[in-house]
């Protein structure tokens, strides 16, 4: 019985220390990613990048044309917005992933704007993106956990019975 005890409590202790391991961000440098800008005709922007330990820091800053204002950014992708908003000329976004980005332009006097691709283009108002995630390493590991507790309570009851 002690050996059946020591065998289960060995286990749990395995399964459950493995957790944080696939929990936890990787100890590897940041990942680079691209940023692929599409200027309209209304104008066009620049972009600086910077890594650092939290990731990759991009700022983009928008120039219009002569007759042209800016009026926001469109960006697809996964990023945090570090300074600034959608709305301001100059801002600087944390990527999570690949990023198009897309400056939108008002001509002066107009209510048409300028996208520049020319086809429509849904919009993220949110400050920051659509976060996603896997929790199937929980799941597996939790449903490892119940299984080696029933085994393991199934074996005391057997040793206890033949005795």
């Amino acid at each position: 019985m002690k050996r059946t005890i020591s065998v289960l409590v060995a286990a749990l202790i395995l399964v459950f220390s493995a957790m944080p391991v696939f929990a936890a961000p990787s100890p590897s440098a940041s990942k680079e990613y691209n940023v692929r800008v599409h200027n309209p005709n209304g104008g066009s922007s620049t972009y600086t990048t910077k890594t650092d330990k939290d990731g990759e820091h991009v700022t983009l800053t928008a120039h219009p044309k002569n007759g042209y204002k800016f009026y926001k950014w469109i960006i697809k992708g996964k990023y945090v917005i570090e300074k600034g908003s959608l709305k301001s000329d100059v801002l600087t976004l944390l990527l999570k992933s690949d990023i198009d980005v897309y400056p939108v332009f008002k001509k002066i006097g107009s209510k048409s704007t300028s996208t520049g691709s020319g086809t429509s283009i849904s919009q993220n108002t949110s400050p920051t993106s659509p976060q996603t995630g896997d929790n199937t390493i929980y799941f597996v590991s939790a449903l490892l956990a119940v299984i080696v507790v029933a085994f393991g309570a199934v074996g005391v009851k057997l040793a206890v019975s033949k005795k």
